[in-house]
């Protein structure tokens, strides 16, 4: 999976560029769905934010993730990501299986 990885007005430490990579290798067993990924880091005025985008085959999902300090944020967005992707993996899925046989 291709990465890209942008800090909005601050710079992406390398502390912080190892944690990110920890969280999305998560992603990695999903590895025939995600295309791409883009994560993009900023701060407001009270919270840290990470905002993410994973390019599927078949869809676009995308997530929003705030905390108090950046590593947390991180860590919300790739879970909410993750459960929104398995969700479109159980959609696959069920489909696939409906798809061949009779719904009695």
């Amino acid at each position: 999976m291709k990465l890209n990885l942008t800090g909005r007005h601050f710079e992406i430490t390398p502390n912080l560029r190892r944690h990110v990579d920890s969280k999305v290798s998560k992603f990695d067993k999903f590895n025939d769905l995600v295309l791409a990924g883009e994560i993009v880091l900023f701060k407001d005025h009270v919270n840290d934010i990470a905002e993410g985008r994973l390019h599927l085959r078949t869809a676009v999902i995308a997530a929003k993730g705030e905390g108090p300090d950046m590593y947390a944020a991180v860590t919300d967005l790739v879970d909410k990501l993750m459960v929104q992707l398995r969700r479109h993996e159980g959609k696959l899925h069920d489909r696939r299986r409906t798809r061949g046989g009779r719904i009695e």
